[in-house]
């Protein structure tokens, strides 16, 4: 993926291996399938939430129906977000061993309390909510449904907090920017140097061997590293998780919801039954409400991109930029009032961050471990003689292949968000409430415009069909530009991706086949899932009633 620096020993480190490219091949896949589970876990109670409401607020019991039959289709997906998360959690140790790095240092605390007390509480209020809807008083079933959301975002916000932290390492302080220097600060230094000294050596020695995560195998390791982050706590205070967290959910309810709404559209478009524009209205309100507020969750996530993420900003910035983005700088006033406040600021292309490299001079990794850490300088191997400039060059020269790549990703995602949000505002302006003005002009747009080319009845789940498609379509790409953007790290400006991958050869027959696996497990489970919507007494039937 990356251009050649001409260092042999440099380019182990971000020159990706066939096993690293397999590897994220299998990884990406799996991601992307628990995260469409894990999108429809946190949205169906919503809409399950929106026809209580209306079953308790008008005594009809078409939506209390249609909400018992959805909540045996949350069970269903509930198991099967559980199924592939432990295929995708299994999946990271085996592939990405040095993972575990994380998992018992920045991430313990976010995962522990994700296991023990968000996953746990919530899978007791799924199956206590399967019981009691329908049976129990209002302010009992209701209550233990908003539980159940609210353990499942908190277990989100936990595993999204370790996300955030291999973007933004909160709490290494200026160790990146020691060997990068176009990269800030992040937070407190609350890493031990010396241990962290050494952790890199020998992570970087046996990259150069085939894979950083062989290191792990010695049994000298843990002895010769040591603990080397002291306040676990600090990822929580990781500013880039309370956005991400919340950009994220924002995404993920808009998914789960919506596809509830294109079910519901696609029904009323092939049988003409008003009852599914009844079941409709009601998610057009949560529909409306959190795809309104994703852009301002969205430009604080983008903020945390420009002050903690340069490079992955340049590579966003690529197609608007043209080749200048591969120069010193260029201007661009619109992404730049957005990202610095000032259309005027110079936008920097890869070109600035190279010459920042070049500041580095002709000093060594030797050098640097000989001043910081002689006892690591052993582990170093033939990185020793390579010199922090041409790491760092090598890095910027990483990303640059991938930045058309992260900058289609960008714009896709921004470009759904904008029609989105357009169809947000005619649902809601038209078919939710009546505002002066701003109600006659979305008349106009869904009932002359759109009326006459779809036919006015198909107006409506035109629009929710919509929003549905755009608010995947812009969550996938979304989290495709931040994930590669990533790149060539795999925690920013600490690990490469190299260092991380298993020294075990992933072929791409294990990697097909891995693939076949889990899209036969989305398969068995999509159609459990229909089978289950398709059945509206499923649930009363498992309970032994009949109501």
């Amino acid at each position: 993926m990356a251009i050649s620096t001409g260092d042999g020993a440099v380019d182990a480190l971000y020159l990706h291996t066939a096993s690293a490219d397999n590897a994220l091949v299998v990884s990406t896949f799996g991601i992307y399938l628990h995260a469409a589970f894990v999108s429809l876990t946190l949205g169906f109670p919503l809409a399950i939430l929106a026809w209580l409401i209306e079953w308790y607020r008008t005594g009809d019991g078409l939506y209390l129906k249609y909400a018992k039959t959805l909540t045996a289709v949350w069970a269903v997906n509930f198991a099967l977000g559980v199924v592939t998360g432990t295929v995708v959690e299994f999946g990271l140790l085996d592939i990405w061993p040095t993972s575990i790095l994380l998992f018992s240092s920045s991430g313990f605390v976010p995962l522990f309390y994700e296991a023990t007390i968000a996953f746990i509480g919530e899978a007791v209020l799924v199956g206590l909510f399967v019981m009691a809807v329908g049976r129990w008083r209002a302010r009992y079933t209701l209550s233990i449904l908003l539980a159940a959301w609210a353990l499942g975002s908190l277990s989100g916000y936990f595993i999204l907090t370790v996300n955030a932290w291999m973007n933004v390492p909160w709490g290494v302080g200026g160790i990146p920017r020691a060997l990068y220097p176009f990269l800030p600060t992040y937070g407190p230094d609350a890493a031990n140097l010396t241990s962290a000294l050494t952790l890199a050596a020998l992570v970087m020695n046996h990259t150069l061997a085939g894979a950083g995560s062989a290191a792990l195998a010695n049994v000298n390791f843990t002895q010769a590293v040591g603990p080397f982050f002291a306040d676990p706590w600090l990822p929580l205070a990781n500013p880039d998780a309370i956005s991400t967290t919340v950009h994220t959910l924002l995404a993920a309810y808009a998914v789960g919801v919506g596809a509830v709404a294109l079910a519901l559209s696609a029904r009323y478009l092939r049988t003409r039954d008003e009852k599914y524009l009844k079941l409709l209205k009601p998610l057009l309100w949560i529909m409306a409400v959190v795809v309104l507020a994703q852009p301002i969750s969205g430009h604080f996530m983008g903020e945390d991109v420009v002050a903690y993420q340069p490079l992955k900003f340049t590579a966003s910035v690529a197609l608007t930029g043209g080749q200048a983005v591969y120069g010193y700088s260029f201007n661009d006033p619109i992404e730049a009032l957005f990202a610095y406040g000032n259309p005027n600021h110079p936008i920097y292309g890869f070109q600035y961050y190279l010459q920042q490299c070049g500041a580095l001079g002709n000093a060594t990794f030797g050098q640097l471990y000989r001043q910081l850490d002689p006892q690591a300088l052993g582990y170093l191997g033939p990185l020793a003689n390579a010199t922090l400039a041409q790491n760092c060059e090598a890095a910027v020269l990483s990303l640059e292949p991938l930045a058309p790549l992260v900058s289609a990703m960008y714009y896709t995602m921004v470009g759904s968000g904008i029609l989105l949000a357009i169809a947000a505002l005619l649902v809601l302006l038209t078919y939710l409430v009546r505002a002066p003005v701003l109600s006659a002009i979305a008349d106009f747009i869904n009932f002359k415009l759109l009326g006459r080319l779809l036919g006015k009845d198909n107006v409506l789940p035109f629009l929710a069909s919509a929003m549905a498609v755009l608010s995947a379509v812009a969550a996938s790409a979304g989290w495709a530009a931040r994930e590669v953007g990533r790149q060539p790290w795999t925690v920013y400006g600490l690990f490469t991706t190299n260092e991380v991958v298993t020294s075990v050869d992933v072929t791409p027959g294990f990697a097909a086949f891995v693939v076949l696996v889990l899209a036969a497990i989305a398969a068995l489970g999509a159609a459990a899932m229909y089978y289950t919507a398709t059945r509206p007494g499923l649930i009363d039937k498992l309970r032994g009633s009949h109501e």
